[in-house]
């Protein structure tokens, strides 16, 4: 029998194999959350949140070459409410740059540190994603 799902679903991008399993561990071993998919490349984004649906969406702005940006601005036009936590190796201001273009998002840079990563998925379930222009963006 299935073990249900608890919490809210987050789709994670990230084309880093090795990045990719460590987020679903980590976000897999939260209380408040569950891996509702997860995507490698650009052209499966899409697909991945069709057939899995979630709250919020842990995006690398760069997967397998592409930019993530216009499949987002898709998943935004076909979900609404998805929220989603730019999670890139880029600075903060470049990341806060295009966080504001995109609205409703929030920023965190790569660092080792999943504390600011985790926080931002909360906020992102609770539709309380901070402001990329406020400098909290980033400071992961």
């Amino acid at each position: 029998m299935p073990v249900a799902a608890r919490g809210f679903g987050v789709l994670i991008a990230e084309d880093n194999r090795d990045l990719r399993a460590a987020l679903c561990a980590i976000i897999g071993a939260e209380p408040d959350m569950h891996v509702a998919g997860t995507a490698a490349r650009v052209e499966e984004l899409v697909d991945a949140m069709r057939t899995c649906p979630a709250r919020v969406l842990v995006l690398d702005l760069d997967l397998g070459g592409q930019s993530s940006v216009p499949a987002l601005e898709t998943l935004r036009a076909q979900h609404p409410h998805l929220a989603a936590v730019i999670f890139s190796g880029g600075t903060p201001d470049a990341l806060a740059s295009v966080a504001a273009r995109l609205g409703r998002c929030e920023c965190v840079v790569k660092t080792g540190d999943v504390t600011p990563l985790l926080d931002a998925i909360r906020r992102g379930a609770q539709g309380t994603l901070q402001d990329p222009g406020s400098g909290a963006a980033g400071a992961g």
